[in-house]
């Protein structure tokens, strides 16, 4: 089988790993950490590149470089194998080979996941014991800002940290001392390991346009081409979401499938694609986004505005891709927070999803990504510059870029042509356009998260979707690329102060639930796997119907989530059993006496005998919490 070309695109840093035979140790004394990098030092200079950062760690070493040219990582670690490999055998009387196969490398994104590699670089791949300013055989002393090292070129994307090297690196201890979440720590080992891309989808998908392959990271067998969204599958998800909405104390409200906007036509921006349907007035429309009917209802109470936590669930509808005469329905789940002008709010419905993707298992395949906007006014002089930039590049937009040239020109600095990437580079910057006030903000919202140590990336690029301001956030799983989006949200004080025509405090978001099923389904879940428990109680024939409608009964009060079911029919009591039994998730109690002391529980082939029903309640509680 012929080996897998290595993937390169000029100007794109590469993370590459070089681990010993076996596992065994590259270095062992300081003269071996030394000689290594004396011989990254010559190479560099004969081939050219630039080194960012690095780690020597025991059994492998990490880089990340920029090379100049496609060959020059191949002939770096050449070079670097040519010297030491012989100094170290004969030093430590030793023969072969001391690398384990090929070096392992990938590409890197630099704008969003610069910052994150180089600090998985010079934590050893997350593997030091000691703090990174303490062990001397990395980098991370110079990116810190504590020593200097004149072998590191810092990137560009590493000098936007701030405008001096004491300002950068104050800013990179400072992200540094954030734990790298599990999400991104496996996506880089994922890209390492297979030679890819680490980078955001959209980046990818223009690579793959321009390159006419693969770049990104691919699971084991064969890509999933459908997923088919069940009702338990969703009744298992609302479920989860039901019973954390009330542990954080919101109220579910419900809110009608086709409205009527004739009264607050105003509230008709928020949504991003309202389905007209035909009326005297064409004021009546198919719900297109849970928002839009809760800002209804709240605009109806407007009492709600002084400290209200809401939550709605249900259908939504929006126009197909591929046919726009043609709509599609959605499942959706939002939560609406109105009255509190802190961020804590906001760091608490982050909190509440990140609870939601633990629950179902998913905290390691999804990303959550943060972007702070400023007000409507500072973001519409950002906007201001983007269109007055751009416009003398309009003729080479085709006319899907001319129309967000219009009235979405952000849009632009995340989809382009390649051939534009230059000029791209040299675009207004939001952050120019933040106050001070506006950029202490978003750093307190940070430091809240991280004391609560909830994994986060900031993307500069996550622009609204909708009339948010401020604070944005959407979850992403990269497994259900390029529809990875699982949940969006943010704040949207100012259009509802200008809605309600008085100060306002709103935050909020939805979870895409068919999005997030078929995340569940795309990393192994199944649907028989779902604790989507129900309780059969069977009476033997001799026992009154009345007692096991009693039992029934007092199991609901205990159990108020699960269904309840008395089977009396006539069949005898083990072929009852038998039947209720071919059901994986059912839990089988059996009375046997009238005096409740004498019951068994049967569920996933365990048996359990001779019980009272307080037993029965204390087992069938610790099964449906495990």
């Amino acid at each position: 089988m012929p080996r897998k070309e290595r993937l390169f695109i000029l100007g794109l840093p590469q993370i590459v790993q070089l681990q010993g035979h076996n596992k065994s140790e590259l270095f062992i004394d300081d003269d071996d950490h030394d000689y290594f990098l004396q011989c990254i030092d010559n190479a560099i200079t004969r081939y050219g590149g630039d080194l960012h950062s690095y780690c020597l760690f025991a059994a492998n070493a990490l880089l990340l470089i920029t090379p100049n040219e496609k060959e020059n990582i191949g002939a770096i670690i050449q070079h670097v194998g040519r010297r030491y490999v012989p100094y170290f055998n004969k030093k430590y009387q030793r023969s072969g080979s001391l690398w384990e196969g090929r070096y392992k490398s990938c590409l890197v994104e630099p704008e969003n996941y610069l910052l994150p590699c180089m600090h998985y670089i010079e934590s050893a791949g997350m593997l030091l014991t000691v703090a990174a300013a303490d062990y001397p055989w990395s980098s991370y002393r110079h990116n810190a800002g504590l020593t200097t090292l004149s072998r590191i070129i810092p990137h560009a994307e590493y000098n936007l940290l701030g405008k001096t090297a004491l300002q950068r690196g104050g800013a990179y201890r400072r992200f540094s001392q954030k734990p790298i979440s599990h999400y991104i720590l496996q996506r880089i080992s994922d890209c390492i390991r297979q030679n890819t891309l680490l980078g955001m989808a959209k980046f990818c998908q223009q690579l793959e346009n321009q390159l006419q392959g693969n770049v990104r990271p691919r699971k084991r067998g064969r890509p999933r081409k459908n997923y088919n969204i069940s009702e338990q599958q969703l009744n298992f998800i609302e479920t989860k979401i039901r019973l954390l909405c009330q542990q954080y104390s919101y109220i579910e409200i419900k809110l009608p499938l086709i409205q009527d906007v004739s009264l607050s036509p105003e509230l008709l921006n928020f949504s991003m694609q309202p389905q007209r349907l035909a009326s005297y007035n064409h004021q009546t429309i198919l719900s297109s986004d849970g928002s839009l009917s809760c800002l209804q209802f709240v605009n109806q109470h407007s009492e709600l505005l002084h400290g209200s936590k809401v939550w709605y669930q249900g259908p939504i509808f929006r126009h197909t891709s591929e046919q726009h005469d043609m709509l599609e329905q959605y499942v959706q789940v939002g939560v609406e927070a109105f009255g509190w002008e802190d961020d804590a709010i906001v760091a608490e419905q982050l909190q509440l999803q990140y609870e939601l993707f633990k629950v179902l298992e998913l905290n390691k395949e999804v990303e959550l990504r943060i972007n702070y906007i400023g007000s409507l006014d500072e973001f519409a002089a950002f906007r201001y510059a983007l269109t007055t930039y751009f416009q003398p590049y309009a003729i080479l937009f085709d006319q899907q870029r001319q129309a967000w040239l219009q009235t979405t020109p952000e849009y632009l600095l995340v989809d382009y042509p390649l051939e534009l990437e230059p000029v791209i580079k040299l675009a207004p910057k939001l952050g120019d356009y933040l106050t001070v006030a506006a950029k202490g903000r978003f750093q307190q919202l940070q430091q809240l998260l991280d004391n609560m140590g909830l994994p986060y990336v900031v993307t500069p690029h996550l622009y609204p979707a909708s009339h948010y301001s401020d604070i944005l956030f959407e979850w992403h799983g990269e497994h259900i690329a390029p529809n990875s989006l699982l949940c969006r949200g943010g704040r949207y004080d100012e259009f509802m102060t200008q809605v309600m025509q008085q100060p306002s405090h709103a935050c909020g978001f939805a979870f895409m639930l068919d999005n997030v099923i078929k995340l569940l389904v795309a990393t192994g879940h199944r649907p028989d796997e779902y604790n989507d428990y129900k309780i059969i109680v069977i009476p033997e024939h001799h026992i009154d119907g009345a007692l096991g409608f009693n039992v029934c009964r007092q199991l609901r009060q205990s159990f108020p989530g699960i269904a309840v079911v008395l089977d009396c029919t006539e069949q005898l009591a083990i072929k009852r059993q038998t039947n209720a039994n071919k059901k994986r998730n059912n839990i089988i109690v059996i009375i046997h006496s009238d005096e409740l002391n004498n019951i068994d529980l049967l569920c996933k082939e365990q048996r359990e005998i001779g019980l009272s029903l307080d037993a029965v309640r204390a087992r069938i509680s610790r099964l449906i919490q495990a």
